[in-house]
């Protein structure tokens, strides 16, 4: 009888919600239900995979303000929140001043607050202010995306607005984007910080994810929180998690309040010890995007005993019509077939460029000599051969330069014909090996990763120039594939998947891949993990 009055007044809480909303990312109005919880109905959206409550509650509690929603008994907790926020800060202003070139002296705390913020040595160097929010402006901030109770300080013209956890109160984070962005100068930067609904505590404790149930709206994941902001003209320029700090004593009275353990920890010394929480908090760090008109596309083509194609290879992707301007960078790595003459023809030619190697070292190793001379915004590694479609640039270009995304995977496990990609008439056991291997690396990427890509080794990698800000490349075989996925993921940098076509040449036209390179590429998902 008990459980049947619980469930009754989840019910009626539930339908006494009426004001249904489209996706707070990119606004489809797809819901799929995923689950309730205390009269919330969780939804996904079937378009960009966001989840977010819908129908959105008529109020909400005001959790913004830390003290009131999550009382400390352990004034310890206190202090390390505080401690967190400034690490925070520093790290903020150490981002702004790597993009920027100018210091941070002028900075916009809205969303989480502790009174104790302003005190933190950090603070004070960066010029922090911080626009509290009463519960009456809360109301108007997650139901009307109101907010005038913070324009006094946006007129000020911060260099930095840091939305602690604030859109994910938002019903319409998008509106509430669009008044902020208007509201500040365009050299503005955004810092927001976020719980990652792909992160792997949200994927293995699903429905039973803390966040869930701390009176948000809205749960964001890197990609899709990177898409809404793509629509102010808004791109990512950092990735880093937020740092959590917790005592022992607090994180037993949140997972098990009433076992003897968390009794035993408040009662000892014990429950005083500092643990970090890892349970995807993040921060994104976004700023005006570059307008077309300046960007370029550098296309990396290494090149190694590759007479049959190279030409056509090169004379098509100079051919290709594009809205922006290119460059090839050929990195010939002495071949012994005639292939370094075929190069030599494009010697002196404006949109060429040439890197002569002494000796063949790997794909990786020629790769990473052409992604020193990159002069464009966009990188695309290119092979040599036919079996990917360079008609498929314009679908790979486009997520970027809309600033949807800033690295873009080209799969062949997407559209029509699924993820049975190559087929070899003459050796069709290895085709099917190499199909199944495809799908092992992609999922073991996903888990490791926090991502949800279904084509990993794909050759065709498109991203931003800047995403290697920071990356240092070592591997000189086919793992570099793997690492440089695994390197640009770990920074922050979600790949988006986009279908091309592939058509797979056999072992006996010229493909160089050997079982030896899938196991050490394999084993290149662990060693850059960390």
């Amino acid at each position: 009888m008990a459980r049947l009055r619980s469930l009754t007044t989840a019910v009626i809480t539930s339908r006494a919600n009426t004001r249904f909303v489209a996706c707070p990312s990119c606004l489809a109005d797809s819901p799929r239900y995923l689950f309730h919880r205390t009269g919330v109905r969780f939804v996904r959206c079937s378009a960009c995979g966001m989840v977010y409550v819908n129908p959105t509650p008529e109020r909400g509690r005001n959790y913004l303000d830390i003290e009131e929603t999550r009382p400390f008994t352990n004034e310890r907790d206190r202090g390390l929140v505080v401690s967190d926020f400034g690490r925070l800060l520093e790290r903020i202003a150490a981002e702004h001043l790597r993009i920027t070139g100018h210091p941070l002296e002028r900075t916009l705390l809205l969303g989480r607050f502790l009174a104790r913020f302003r005190d933190v040595r950090a603070a004070a160097r960066v010029g922090l202010e911080v626009a509290e929010i009463g519960d009456a402006e809360f109301d108007r901030l997650t139901t009307g995306s109101d907010v005038s109770w913070a324009e006094p300080f946006l007129t000020r013209s911060p260099q930095v607005v840091l939305l602690h956890e604030l859109l994910e109160a938002c019903a319409d984070a998008g509106a509430v984007m669009r008044r902020l962005q208007e509201a500040v100068p365009v050299t503005s930067l955004f810092a927001v910080s976020y719980t990652n609904a792909d992160s792997l505590p949200a994927r293995v404790m699903r429905r039973h994810w803390a966040p869930f149930f701390e009176h948000r709206t809205s749960f964001f994941t890197t990609g899709n929180l990177t898409a809404l902001m793509a629509r102010f003209g808004l791109v990512s320029k950092a990735q880093f998690p937020l740092p959590v700090t917790r005592t022992a004593q607090y994180i037993g009275e949140r997972v098990a309040p009433r076992a003897a353990l968390t009794r035993l920890l408040a009662a000892t010394p014990l429950g005083d010890v500092s643990v970090p929480v890892r349970v995807g908090n993040r921060v994104a760090v976004f700023g005006r995007g570059m307008p077309d008109s300046r960007e370029k596309l550098s296309v990396v083509l290494p090149v190694f005993n590759e007479v049959r194609y190279v030409r056509r290879v090169i004379d098509s992707v100079l051919a290709k019509s594009l809205k922006i301007d290119r460059e090839i960078i050929i990195v010939e790595s002495n071949s012994t077939d005639g292939t370094r003459d075929a190069i030599k023809d494009y010697e002196g030619h404006r949109d060429v460029r040439i890197v002569w190697e002494d000796r063949p070292r790997g794909k990786g190793h020629a790769v990473r000599a052409g992604l020193a001379h990159v002069s464009g915004t966009i990188v695309l590694i290119q092979d040599a051969d036919f079996e990917y479609d360079i008609e498929d640039y314009d679908a790979l270009l486009e997520p970027i330069l809309q600033h949807k995304a800033k690295f873009v995977l080209g799969s062949r496990s997407l559209g029509l014909d699924d993820w049975k990609v190559r087929k070899y008439e003459k050796t069709p056991a290895r085709g099917l090996v190499l199909n199944l291997a495809q799908v092992v690396f992609a999922k073991t990427f996903n888990l490791l990763y926090q991502q949800r890509v279904t084509d990993v080794n794909t050759m065709y990698k498109v991203f931003r120039a800047d995403c290697l800000d920071g990356v240092k490349l070592e591997s000189d075989g086919f793992e570099l594939d793997i690492e440089l996925a695994c390197k640009l993921a770990r920074n922050g940098n979600t790949p988006m998947e986009v279908p091309v076509n592939y058509v797979a040449r056999g072992f006996d036209e010229g493909k160089k891949i050997r079982p030896r390179d899938a196991w050490v590429s394999y084993a290149a998902f662990f060693k850059y993990l960390w």
